[in-house]
């Protein structure tokens, strides 16, 4: 096999980068309505204290999702290989999608405990 060129190691980044961008858009997008929904059901009924943690947790998650969003774009502009990521992608993905595991399965506990009353 055999070594790949700075130019094919540039383009697999920006693949991976392009990606991972669409990820986050797609991962922010989904926790942005998430929030709104913690939102609306404690507007609707304000007596779900159980809420708050996943409301903290949600802007957290798009506040973090925000400041990567940030860096990708500021290293778009950056000549050549410094557009070369110095960070595991795939563990970014990774984490993201348990973070977003996490807030459904928080969404859907919140579903049934209050669809039982």
């Amino acid at each position: 096999m055999t070594p790949q060129t700075p130019e094919e190691l540039v383009e697999i980044s920006s693949d991976l980068l392009r990606s991972l961008h669409d990820s986050l858009r797609r991962a922010r997008r989904i926790s942005e309505a998430y929030l709104a929904q913690f939102e609306a059901e404690q507007d609707i009924n304000p007596d779900t204290a159980q809420l708050k943690p996943q409301i903290a947790k949600l802007d957290g998650l798009i506040r973090d999702i925000q400041k990567v969003e940030k860096t990708l774009v500021d290293r778009k502009d950056a000549p050549g290989a410094a557009r070369m990521v110095a960070f595991d992608l795939c563990a970014a993905r990774d984490e993201i999608e348990r973070r977003l595991a996490g807030l459904r399965a928080a969404l859907h506990d919140a579903d049934v405990a209050g669809g039982d009353g």
